[in-house]
């Protein structure tokens, strides 16, 4: 794609597509091309070790942030999704199962009694009374202590503030909205300072696709794909992330920004875009600012690629294109500072659970996660595992163990954290709700294993109160649960982030 294109593609104004900050229009100095040079960055206050033959780096000089915003959303297609014709005629479905037959009811209308639940449970959530969550005990890290003390070790690191400290969260919905780990990344960046923002996709995944404290914007025609994605590949060519992106025409695009008004993620040093090097590999426009596109080309032997592109500390946009000469698959791009700090990097695929691990091409993960080392390593899933209602607590622990097998294959030296399901209810009728009796099986499976490779657990329905706290949390001023009484509000997540680093505190 032509520079002229490109910015013109990018110029569009109109609704905005991304979530987590908002862009604002802002006056542009003249545009000042430079020479590009392929070379490598100058002496920085983060040591990095010698690169594979797989990076080119790029340094590029000053420049002038666009003015320009999201405006136009994007077609985000399968890579080969078979579409079945509408049928003329509407075919109603059977009805299903009672989903929670046998389950523990609880009343939630004031003077009800509740004597099914444990008496802590009933102390803690007081059903019929007004609720405050400070009144909920704060959960910590359980497990045995050498794995308490790891997790010890990647604090103590952070507070020396030398180089990085990077914590990575794998998981389901709680990681993929980034409401709990954006504001897990300003608390701890605000403590130990602003690494940057970690990692991110350039072009959305799917349809509401959000990052906190960085602008996000997708145009055009896109395939994404990741594990049981109905007409992916499941090739297992998924990055370290468990995602991949690709073009479907030269005019796609996708950009990642920093932000202008927010008071964190207004810096970056460093972008880092990991693709997929195929035989056949098209080329790739990278976009920083006004300056004109680099071009990379992604053809080469199946296996990692990455191109990194140093620009000054400061606001910077990154946009990623397709040249259109071949298939281009992107694995994601790390924003990051060459100051000391905290990374938080958020990858959560919403519906997956821990055994999507076990579908991923392991070199091609373990090839970007040497680079990049992670110091505390967190699988948030087991929200869906205990919606499986074909899942046994036998199955689910032989999976588990191979998950974590797998983990420790590709982050053999890690701290690691399990985090649980959620506790979840459904309306049965009036005030009376059923709680999800999987979700404590779950959790205790995780506490079984998870010791068994070094991992602490944090067992996310106990956070929360215990069964039925989800009733209680939808039910606070404000509301602290989603209305699905799965997820949580945004000031949930914020208060989860902020029990979570109470945990970490306390290991």
């Amino acid at each position: 794609m032509t520079p002229q294109r490109l910015v013109a593609s990018l110029a569009l104004a109109g609704a905005l597509a991304y979530a987590g900050s908002t862009l604002v229009n802002e006056p542009s100095a003249a545009a000042t091309p430079i020479a590009l040079a392929m070379t490598t960055s100058p002496p920085s206050a983060v040591a990095r070790p010698a690169e594979p033959a797989w990076v080119e780096r790029y340094t590029l000089g000053t420049s002038t942030l666009p003015v320009d915003e999201c405006a136009t959303t994007a077609k985000i297609e399968s890579p080969g999704v078979e579409r079945t014709p509408v049928p003329s005629v509407a075919v109603e479905p059977p009805a299903p199962a009672p989903a929670t037959a046998g389950m523990v009811r609880v009343d939630s209308s004031a003077g009800a009694t509740n004597e099914q639940l444990p008496e802590a449970v009933r102390a803690r959530l007081g059903f019929g009374a007004p609720f405050d969550v400070a009144t909920i005990a704060p959960e910590p890290l359980r497990g045995p202590p050498e794995a308490l003390a790891r997790v010890r070790a990647v604090l103590a690191k952070a507070a020396r503030k030398q180089g990085h400290t990077r914590l990575s969260f794998w998981g389901a919905s709680h990681v993929a909205g980034e409401f709990f780990t954006g504001e897990l990344r300003r608390i701890l960046q605000d403590r130990y300072g602003d690494a940057g923002h970690g990692f991110v996709m350039p072009a959305a995944p799917w349809t509401g696709y959000r990052a906190s404290d960085v602008n996000l914007c997708t145009g055009g025609a896109w395939t994404s794909d990741f594990h049981n994605r109905k007409g992916g590949r499941d090739d297992g060519l998924f990055g370290p992330g468990g995602m991949s992106i690709e073009t479907l025409a030269p005019t796609s695009y996708g950009w990642v920004q920093t932000t202008k008004s927010n008071p964190h993620g207004r810096a970056v040093t460093r972008f880092e875009v990991l693709y997929l090097r195929q035989p056949g590999g098209g080329g790739l426009d990278l976009h920083v600012d006004d300056i004109a596109p680099i071009r990379v080309s992604t053809r080469g032997d199946e296996g990692p690629g990455v191109a990194v592109l140093s620009v000054p500390d400061g606001p910077h946009r990154l946009a990623v294109s397709g040249a259109g000469d071949g298939p281009a698959r992107v694995f994601g791009v790390h924003m990051e500072r060459d100051v000391p700090g905290v990374i938080v990097d958020a990858m959560g695929v919403s519906g997956r659970t821990a055994a999507s691990w076990l579908s991923w091409d392991a070199d091609l993960q373990r090839a970007y996660l040497d680079r990049r080392p992670v110091d505390l390593a967190v699988l948030a899933y087991g929200t869906n595992e205990a919606n499986d209602g074909g899942l046994t607590p036998d199955e689910y622990r032989v999976t588990l163990r191979k998950v974590l097998t797998r983990m420790r294959a590709v982050l053999p030296d890690a701290a690691c954290v399990l985090i649980g399901p959620s506790d979840r209810a459904r309306k049965v009728s009036g005030a009376t709700y059923a709680i999800w009796e999987p979700t404590a099986w779950v959790a205790a499976v995780q506490r079984e294993v998870g010791p068994e490779f070094g991992c602490a657990t944090w067992d996310l329905q106990e956070v929360g109160g215990g069964p039925g706290s989800m009733i209680r949390w939808w039910g606070a001023t404000p509301a602290l649960a989603a209305g699905d009484l799965i997820h949580f509000t945004a000031a949930g997540y914020r208060e989860l982030a902020a029990r979570f680093v109470a945990a970490l505190d306390g290991a």
